[in-house]
């Protein structure tokens, strides 16, 4: 039995698709289990990874898990870990984050590296998964596109390698159900480095549209995030990494390809496969 935690997020519900067309048992933790809209064949957990008293029996009989967080990260983990530690759970892969292997400090990277060290010490054999910006984060301008033709970007307009939902999930399948990988961490990047331009140009070009493109002052998205959730000195921690041209993902990493033994997905593909939340009038489900 593999169990997901964050089954019905974009990550965790790909993975479960793979893993289920695989053949494997699936068991889902879900917060909203009437919800879900999961594959008949998997066997769906009300709770959370912070409820300890659903992972006891989400766990049961678990050879494997994928853990997806949530909110509180750090605090979700360490739920997690004293749970996986009572159930003897063999192994684990974590969604972790790119920012991790970042050179400045912010809090992405603190609250992922703390729950990294807190699922070590459950004594499952660990792989952590780091991707950097996903594709689907584009659809944080939907709304300006469909109503204004128009691009304000939050994250600076450095060049990276944003990453596709799917090749994570990909990633992750293999690592629950390879051998070797345990122990080991994976920066995760697309095959391709844009800016974030490069990548409104391309959704424009897709669109048949011309997309006007600006990038918000830092000031402005620090008050955004700050907005979401409450905490100045972190978004600010946050927002200063995102805009720094020495993020990890500033390069194309071969993890994709050596993991999955294909290339990962394009930019451009994720757009196809999404240009409809684009249109006007269209429902916001991405």
């Amino acid at each position: 039995m593999i169990l997901v935690t964050g089954a019905t997020g974009k990550v965790g519900r790909e993975a479960v698709e793979q893993l289920v067309a695989l053949g494997k048992d699936v068991r889902a933790l879900s917060r909203k289990p009437a919800e879900a809209n999961l594959p008949d064949a998997v066997e769906v957990v009300a709770g959370s990874p912070g409820d300890a008293d659903a992972l006891a029996v989400a766990l049961k009989d678990v050879e494997a898990a994928l853990v997806i967080l949530s909110g509180d990260v750090a605090g979700e983990a360490v739920t997690f870990a004293a749970a996986a530690k009572a159930a003897g759970l063999p192994r684990l892969v974590l969604l972790s984050s790119g920012g991790v292997e970042h050179p400045l400090p912010h809090g992405i990277a603190d609250e992922h590296r703390a729950a990294e060290e807190a699922l070590e010490a459950s004594g499952a054999g660990c792989t952590f998964l780091r991707p950097g910006p996903f594709h689907a984060n584009t659809s944080w301008w939907i709304r300006t596109v469909r109503e204004e033709s128009r691009v304000r970007d939050w994250i600076g307009n450095n060049p990276g390698a944003p990453i596709d939902e799917y090749d994570i999930a990909s990633a992750a399948v293999v690592a629950l159900t390879g051998e070797g990988h345990e122990g080991r961490s994976y920066l995760l990047t697309g095959p391709e480095v844009l800016t974030s331009e490069e990548q409104a140009r391309i959704l424009g070009d897709v669109l048949g549209r011309d997309l006007e493109f600006s990038v918000a002052p830092q000031e402005e998205v620090v008050d955004v995030f700050t907005g979401i959730t409450g905490d100045r000195p972190a978004a600010q921690t946050n927002v200063a990494a995102l805009h720094s041209p020495d993020v990890p993902w500033s390069k194309v990493s071969p993890a994709v390809r050596e993991l999955t033994g294909r290339d990962p997905r394009p930019y451009r593909a994720w757009a196809v496969a999404n240009a409809s939340l684009f249109a006007p009038g269209a429902e916001e489900t991405a």
